[in-house]
């Protein structure tokens, strides 16, 4: 069975690892784990670092990967996301104009930086056409960071990934039919901060963070509980839980989710009100109907409440994604055990099956 590369998605509280195997059509997971980084280190930048390099390197040698290379993800705070438009010009001309207007519009040196781009598609402005190119930009240090760490940690870094790329690959898989094309779709990653993304068919048009998540919603609930903020994001963990297999009695427990749902009930409306402006300014920008569903991913899924309460006040429906849909995982269900945890692995599933369009690259330009 071919193999892909290994997916490595270093979040704010864990570290995961898949490898996916087989072809777009035919996967299958290889292997996959991951391990949780203690509060006690996640503010101490050296002692986090060294965790993560020890850690990665004691799954390397435990579990069954094949083969060393990686697919990293760059995350919202090492990666800068802007929307420009740019006058229709030949795909050879639009990388330097792309790199020209990249020029002081970041608050680092873009001269060193690394600039990558997507056109979103056609907009127009008075009588004129032009592109929307979605500008993807890390300082040059984002990027020898992750090396170094790949390095440390004894993995090979063949490509980095943008997080809301990667959470879109592993749904964009199945849109091979003609009548996907034009279908609109909305994608709603909730880790610590929020990804937005909207696509057409395969295309994506759109993407954002939100700064609102569950490092908002743990200190929320920690505050009004009066919890240190691990035994916040522990006891949200255990109630989301409950709910989804619906099993959570008793008094003393429906009080405390009912507080634990008062404290981020402001953060969610707000993240409601956010997500509702992405919608319009897609609509606006490419003058289309929004989509009539949002489908959320990410460690946040968990709580079932989160995305009804967020599809309630969008007003529209909500599906939680899982990206092992159609992937043979039955080997691995210790690890991937309930549909809302298995939304958390969406990053690394895509970063894994990046490794399909690195080798796509690497033929067509052994062909040429």
């Amino acid at each position: 069975m071919r193999q892909l590369p290994i997916g490595l998605d270093v979040g704010t509280t864990a570290v995961r690892m898949l490898q996916l195997g087989g072809s777009e059509r035919d996967l299958r997971v290889l292997d996959a784990a991951k391990f949780v980084i203690p509060l006690e280190v996640k503010g101490d930048v050296s002692r986090r670092r060294t965790f993560i390099i020890e850690g990665i390197r004691r799954l390397m040698k435990e579990r069954r990967f094949r083969g060393r290379e990686v697919v990293m993800a760059l995350a919202a705070g090492e990666l800068a996301v802007r929307n420009i438009r740019m006058p229709r010009m030949p795909q050879k001309e639009l990388l330097a104009a792309v790199n020209w207007e990249a020029q002081n519009k970041f608050p680092f040196d873009t001269a060193t930086a690394v600039i990558q781009y997507l056109k979103a598609g056609e907009v127009r402005h008075g009588d004129q056409v032009l592109d929307e190119i979605i500008l993807f930009v890390t300082p040059r240090v984002e990027v020898d960071e992750k090396i170094q760490l790949a390095c440390e940690a004894g993995v090979n870094l063949v490509s980095l990934d943008a997080e809301p790329c990667a959470v879109f690959r592993g749904f964009g898989r199945f849109l091979h039919r003609r009548d996907d094309e034009d279908i609109v779709r909305a994608f709603s990653d909730i880790g610590a901060e929020t990804k937005v993304v909207i696509a057409r068919g395969r295309d994506i048009v759109f993407v954002k963070t939100i700064p609102i998540g569950g490092s908002v919603f743990n200190r929320s609930v920690a505050d009004r509980l009066e919890l240190a903020t691990a035994e916040a994001e522990a006891l949200r963990r255990r109630i989301g839980w409950r709910r989804s297999r619906e099993d959570d009695e008793g008094q003393e427990t429906d009080r405390t989710a009912r507080a634990v749902a008062d404290a981020i009930r402001p953060h969610l409306e707000d993240l409601a009100d956010e997500i509702g402006l992405c919608l319009r300014y897609y609509s606006v920008t490419f003058r289309g109907p929004c989509p009539g569903s949002i489908l959320f991913t990410g460690g946040e899924a968990h709580d079932p409440s989160i995305p009804a309460t967020l599809g309630d006040r969008l007003g529209m429906e909500i599906e939680i994604g899982d990206p092992f849909r159609g992937v043979r995982t039955d080997h691995l269900e210790p690890i991937l055990d309930r549909r809302g945890i298995r939304a958390e692995w969406t990053t690394v599933f895509g970063l894994s099956l990046k490794g399909l369009h690195l080798a796509a690259q690497f033929t067509a330009g052994y062909a040429a």
